[in-house]
């Protein structure tokens, strides 16, 4: 089995959680949110380096969906967050994991799907311009089934109440293991690989997500940075 289709199969897991956690029914919800998101991230940043007019049509229509579907992503990563510390407990390697590879597979996806539709324009600045005219319009915002609605509303409402009982179990659960996670951490493996660094060790040094820094200790270079926005991640030169 694939890395990739264990961590679904891990993070549907999780993320039903058990009987007993507020959050088990929402996981559908929290799922497809994310998927939303990574998707319109992967348009404004593939984009972005198609042209100067792409590029600002990018940033125009993140803006905007943002205003309208921002409230519900965040709600859906605090729902992930908040379900896996509590299904985990302190074992949190195990919930740490489970969120960095549904990261990583969820943000595989949005690229190669982004990426087979720019590859396969004849013109891929018009291709841009309207697919983020549809996101700034609203075609891409988050709805989903009547159910999942309802799930993400009772998320915004529970994550804005519930902030602090998850920073207290979040701070306990770091302390008796002695370890810190960034979410995007698989992606930054993947991509040290592909730039062929024989790494030795990748560790997370500064950041929440969605915005995290790790280093990299590839055996020919004894440091690099790499700095990682929404699961998107990049070496600083």
């Amino acid at each position: 089995m694939t890395r990739a289709l264990f961590s679904v199969f891990a993070a549907a897991a999780f993320l039903t959680g058990c009987a007993s956690n507020q959050f088990s029914p929402k996981g559908d919800a929290i799922f497809y949110a994310l998927q939303a998101d990574t998707m319109m991230n992967t348009w404004r940043y593939e984009c972005a380096a198609v042209s100067g007019r792409a590029n600002y049509a990018a940033e125009t229509a993140r803006a905007d969906w943002w205003q309208r579907n921002g409230d519900a992503v965040e709600a859906a990563d605090f729902g992930l967050a908040y379900n896996l510390i509590t299904v985990t407990d302190t074992r949190l390697d195990t919930g740490a994991r489970v969120a960095m590879g549904l990261t990583w597979e969820v943000q595989e996806r949005a690229v190669q799907t982004v990426r087979n539709k720019l590859d396969g324009a004849s013109d891929k600045e018009a291709l841009c311009v309207k697919i983020l005219g549809e996101y700034q319009a609203g075609k891409w915002d988050i709805k989903g089934s009547e159910d999942i609605q309802q799930a993400l509303a009772s998320l915004e409402a529970t994550a804005a109440s519930e902030q602090g009982t998850y920073r207290e179990r979040k701070g306990i659960v770091e302390t008796a293991t002695g370890k810190r996670y960034g979410r995007s951490l698989y992606v930054v493996e993947k991509l040290s690989d592909q730039q062929s660094c024989d790494r030795s060790g990748v560790s997370l040094i500064k950041g929440e997500w969605p915005y995290e820094i790790y280093n990299v200790e590839c055996d020919d270079q004894p440091l690099s940075i790499v700095r990682c926005e929404w699961g998107r991640c990049t070496f600083v030169e």
